[in-house]
């Protein structure tokens, strides 16, 4: 982490994230935090997730706490970067690398990403996040920062003590979706009377890659970066030997490199390449016949901006509601199938990918994607505020 200057010229955004089982919460407020730079503001991102070595940024400051996560969904049985169970002296540890950093940057904004709308076993760290920062500088800003669709809560108290907290701590919550397809209240009801919520539009990575040099006539089934999807995967490798048509997977998870020869040596078909996710995955999505994919939110931002047909297969491992939730309110749209993966045989896959593959290009997703430079507004606007 870079020191922070002595002058106060320019308002200072600090982002606390924890990406337990993935990437896509690290690369979101990645993408926020460059928006918000790209203002002229002094950034600092704290990551307690993974390190993420593709993800890194020579533009950004990040800090990095001693890493948490979890296997897949299991957010019951968090551990630190060597699989070992977490102890009381490794989340002692975080609480005190956490406060150090937000104590010496002392952010004109704090805003947490998910709490309190989620991480719930973190708690204590935002909490003392959010405390250190008052410390640092009595009128921080707070700001809750949240994907489309947080995982709804599971029980009306949960949905009680988040509201409690942004009551109490917060000065608003950026929910980073569009409010004319999936507003906040659809999956979290916060009370009318609280902290206001703004709906930013969709957090998107750049503008999209185009395909000047010609369509290709791939599958291409994609995952994402964390290690969640096995089982579509599984069920991609074995519908390509029913396809005449190449077909490229992309494993996630940081044992993506063993887990993709592991799998080529059980799937040995010609016409299937199966290979770690790659930087090139949103060159070869805009190029693809047609995507398989989970339904996250980098994955959805993806393919909004161009015309590749879709078919999202929502993760719901664990009971998870968010992805079904995306998935189900993107059916509509042209070019766009959802099907639970239960309900698709090997077969079933290879021929609904040929379908779609043989189908028109299709429009553009109903999406506003200019949430970074939203968002972006919204906290130097707070910044600005006494």
């Amino acid at each position: 982490m870079r020191d922070a200057p002595p002058d106060r010229a320019r308002p200072r955004v600090a982002f606390v994230v924890t990406s337990l089982s993935g990437s896509g919460h690290l690369v979101r407020t990645l993408s926020l935090g460059e928006a918000v730079a790209a203002t002229g503001a002094r950034v600092l991102v704290i990551s307690g997730g993974r390190p993420l070595g593709d993800l890194a940024t020579a533009t950004l400051p990040l800090a990095q706490l001693p890493p948490l996560l979890v296997a897949g969904r299991d957010f019951s049985r968090p551990t630190d970067a060597a699989g070992r169970p977490a102890d009381a002296a490794l989340l002692a540890s975080r609480c005190a690398a956490l406060r150090a950093a937000i104590e010496t940057f002392a952010p004109d904004v704090l805003v947490t990403e998910t709490w309190p709308l989620g991480r719930r076993r973190l708690a204590d760290e935002f909490l003392a996040a959010i405390a250190t920062a008052r410390t640092a500088r009595p009128r921080v800003k707070v700001l809750a920062s949240v994907r489309d669709v947080p995982e709804p809560p599971s029980r009306p108290d949960r949905l009680a003590a988040a509201a409690g907290h942004i009551a109490e701590r917060f000065d608003g919550v950026l929910c980073h979706g569009d409010a004319s397809l999936l507003p906040l209240r659809e999956s979290w009801p916060l009370p009318d009377n609280g902290p206001p919520v703004y709906h930013t539009g969709y957090v998107a990575r750049g503008m999209a890659p185009d395909r000047a040099d010609g369509l290709g006539e791939e599958v291409l089934v994609a995952v994402g970066g964390g290690d969640i999807g096995e089982a579509l995967l599984e069920r991609a490798a074995r519908a390509a030997a029913l396809s005449g048509r190449p077909w490229r997977l992309r494993v996630g998870g940081p044992a993506a490199a063993a887990r993709a020869v592991a799998m080529t040596a059980q799937h040995p078909a010609s016409n299937l390449v199966i290979e770690p996710a790659g930087a090139d995955y949103r060159v070869r999505l805009a190029r693809a016949a047609v995507s398989v994919s989970l339904a996250g939110y980098n994955t959805v931002t993806d393919l909004a901006p161009i015309d590749t047909p879709a078919l999202l297969v929502p993760d719901e491992t664990g009971g998870e509601r968010e992805q079904a939730i995306r998935a189900d309110a993107l059916s509509a749209c042209p070019g766009i199938a959802v099907r639970r993966l239960e309900t698709l045989s090997d077969q079933g896959l290879a021929d609904l990918a040929e379908a779609l593959a043989c189908g028109p290009r299709r429009p553009p997703l109903p999406l506003s994607l200019d949430g970074g430079a939203r968002a972006a507004q919204r906290i130097l606007e707070l910044a600005g505020t006494p």
